[in-house]
């Protein structure tokens, strides 16, 4: 094989592109118009001519078989290699359909409509998630050791073509191509940055005389349907049980003797109803009677923001479970109301109840007057605040700030927050007891009759005036204040 026909192999294995090999034939082709000037060579006898050529030919033969079994070897790691990547794919996209799936049922679970059936299912589910993890870490393994594998056959493969290279071309032809290739670059560079400002000062002419403003720009992404309904139910229900997995939920009280529920909704995906409404329901629970008012809607695929309308009555129980989505409370009036949320705000005003019960992870809460008589509150990311008239009070945050303005006598007042401050503010005739104390920061107080030293770590109170409040107050590394309600 001579020197023209070992770069067109080069060319059609891949090694070389075609500007490459012409600028390799352009330099080959003044070497041997330079060799043809020189004087001739001694002539050699055909016997030691073909020696020669045996001898040359040797070599070549054992790179190009050298060199194809490279090539095999890499195209064999290379399509293990995708095979793996794509199973690797698939499994997780299972493993997050089994989790969207058990989310699902753990919030049926919730609302104690989790059938035998779906409580079978939810764990095959996480018996399959188990077993497909214990493959998933197989094949990572896998694919790393192919990674390895691909990686060592390319170096080799780039040594065995460079040893070709400098046994044909000799030395010299690298830096001839690499003289050609900088000024091919050059050329390229100066063309492509003619180019870019040429499509940089037609974006901006288009900028400029555009008014974006009646422009809509469609962007592809999952399909939706979105619509609103109304629902009206008639019913004399003194037991309320909501749960959303996604959405806002606004209770409010009116006049009117029925329940009504504003809904806008968004559907998420393909589904097979014939209408939106009638995809909805299907993936609902909703049921009105005498006693119990249920609309469920736990579906992630689903959202749906509700406002529900409580005739003026006092209701027994209040559930309300949420997974992605904030609660809002406007004058209702009941005995026992409990909220759960995930990710989402608590927003009360003007509540009447014997209790209200929060369990939170991401999200604040806010209670502001009404009359409550004992407050359970807790969450873990997120602020507590509270102005209102409460007897007993259960404050408890991870990440965040405890805001405490009580406006009359109170029995109880538990607060502690980990990571963040604890403010208290009562009334300068209450009579409070009890201690405040922190790890890291520090206990200050403009409370009256309260006094407390700078940097002060610990502090304990006991105040006369009226009724008999007892405080415990706590804080790892914030700072606790106590005040009086500024007058108003």
């Amino acid at each position: 094989m001579n020197e023209r026909e070992r770069i067109l192999d080069l060319v059609k294995q891949g090694v070389l592109t075609s500007e490459e090999a012409l600028v390799l034939l352009e330099n080959l082709a003044k070497a041997n118009t330079d060799g043809s000037s020189k004087p001739a060579a001694p002539a050699v006898s055909p016997t030691d001519a073909d020696s020669d050529d045996d001898a040359e030919q040797q070599p070549d033969h054992d790179a190009d078989a050298a060199l194809t079994e490279l090539n095999t070897r890499i195209a064999t790691a290379s399509g293990s290699l995708d095979a793996v990547n794509a199973q690797l794919s698939q499994i997780a996209h299972q493993i997050a359909a089994n989790d969207e799936q058990i989310i699902v049922l753990d919030t049926m679970e919730d609302l104690d409509t989790l059938s035998a059936e779906k409580y079978e299912e939810r764990g095959q589910l996480k018996r399959e998630n188990q077993t497909l993890a214990a493959r998933q870490e197989e094949l990572t393994a896998q694919q790393g050791k192919l990674k390895d594998e691909l990686a060592d056959l390319q170096r080799q493969r780039r040594r065995l073509t460079k040893s070709g290279f400098s046994s044909v071309f000799g030395e010299d032809w690298q830096n001839s191509a690499k003289g050609t290739l900088n000024d091919l670059g050059k050329t390229v560079g100066d063309a492509a940055s003619q180019v870019g400002s040429i499509v940089k000062q037609t974006v901006d002419t288009v900028m400029d005389n555009i008014d974006w403003k009646d422009v809509t720009v469609r962007v592809p992404g999952v399909a939706t349907e979105k619509f609103s309904h109304t629902f009206e139910f008639d019913g004399a229900a003194t037991i309320i049980d909501v749960k959303v997995a996604n959405g806002d939920v606004t209770f409010a009280s009116w006049d009117q003797p029925g329940f009504k529920v504003d809904a806008n909704i968004k559907l998420f995906g393909k589904m097979p109803e014939a209408t939106p409404l009638t995809a909805f329901e299907a993936r609902s629970h909703i049921e009105v009677n005498d006693a119990h008012f249920v609309f469920q809607v736990p579906n992630r695929r689903v959202q749906a923001d509700l406002t529900i309308y409580l005739p003026k009555r006092e209701y027994d129980h209040l559930s309300a479970r949420l997974l992605n989505g904030s609660v809002t409370f406007t004058d209702v009036s009941g005995k026992d109301f409990y909220v759960k949320s995930t990710n989402g705000e608590l927003t009360v005003t003007g509540l009447t109840a014997t209790m209200l019960e929060t369990e939170g992870v991401n999200g604040s809460i806010k209670v502001t007057g009404g009359n409550i008589h004992d407050l359970l509150l807790h969450t873990v990311n997120g602020d507590i605040k509270v102005n209102a008239t409460p007897q007993t009070l259960d404050l408890q945050t991870v990440n965040g700030t405890i805001r405490t303005t009580l406006l009359s006598d109170f029995q109880t007042l538990t607060a502690s927050s980990v990571n963040g401050n604890v403010k208290v503010a009562l009334p300068a005739s209450v009579a409070v007891s009890g201690e405040a104390k922190t790890r890291f920061g520090s206990v200050k107080s403009r409370m009256t009759g309260v006094t407390s030293e700078k940097d002060h770590k610990h502090l304990s109170l006991d105040r006369p005036g009226t009724g008999s409040g007892v405080i415990n107050v706590a804080t790892t590394s914030g700072t606790i204040q106590l005040k009086d309600v500024d007058p108003e």
